[in-house]
């Protein structure tokens, strides 16, 4: 009897530790536990979009302007006999106190009667009225003997012609419409006042027009 009463409380134990062994299985087991993010690592961002700015560049061309070069400084009519002529001083009727190396005119000269035009040293040419300075036509020459005359540029026997001439060195200058050559030839004996026009333009040159002077 003794044996029997023994056993019972060991019984008892075993059946209460089946019944929490039971309930701990039935209760399910946990999930998978999250892993840990390695240290170091960068998470990643949204990609931006790339957008391109259109840049519009704007040519701007300029034109040089450039002022007119043909200038008229002169422009006359007048008479002239076979004993007269006329000077045309550049300073004082078209303001240029003196011409420098590269400037350039351009001289028409329209006439009843053939005359000379040439420009020279404004000098020399307030001594045209002397018999010495006298242009004359001689026919062995075929031309016209200058004597002390140094002209700049000549029109030889000019009733309509242009012509351009270029200065070579500083100078005051005045130009001569002349018909006292054709009193040494007898083809313009007793040959009447006649009409002559000239006109004078400035085609280049670094000398510009100055009244001031």
């Amino acid at each position: 009897m003794i044996g029997k009463k023994s056993f019972l409380p060991i019984a008892v134990l075993l059946l209460a530790a089946v019944c929490i062994a039971g309930c701990t299985i039935t209760g399910g087991s946990p999930g998978p536990a999250p892993l840990p993010t390695p240290v170091g690592t960068i998470p990643q961002l949204p990609t931006a979009e790339l957008t391109t700015v259109m840049v519009t560049t704007t040519i701007v061309t300029s034109t040089a302007t450039t002022a007119p070069v043909d200038k008229e400084v002169l422009h006359e009519t007048g008479i002239l006999t076979t004993k007269t002529y006329k000077t045309y001083d550049f300073k004082t009727l078209m303001g240029y106190k003196f011409l420098y190396p590269g400037d350039k005119f351009k001289i028409t000269i329209r006439a009843e009667k053939p005359v000379l035009g040439y420009a020279v040293n404004t000098e020399q040419a307030g001594q045209l009225q002397g018999s010495q300075l006298i242009p004359r036509y001689q026919t062995y020459l075929k031309g016209v003997d200058w004597g002390l005359i140094e002209p700049e540029m000549v029109l030889e026997k000019a009733t309509d012609i242009t012509r351009e001439f270029t200065l070579q060195e500083v100078r005051p200058l005045t130009y001569v419409v002349d018909g006292r050559w054709m009193g040494y030839d007898s083809n313009y004996d007793n040959t009447p006042p006649f009409t002559y026009e000239i006109t004078i333009v400035k085609t280049g040159g670094p000398t510009e027009q100055n009244f001031d002077f």
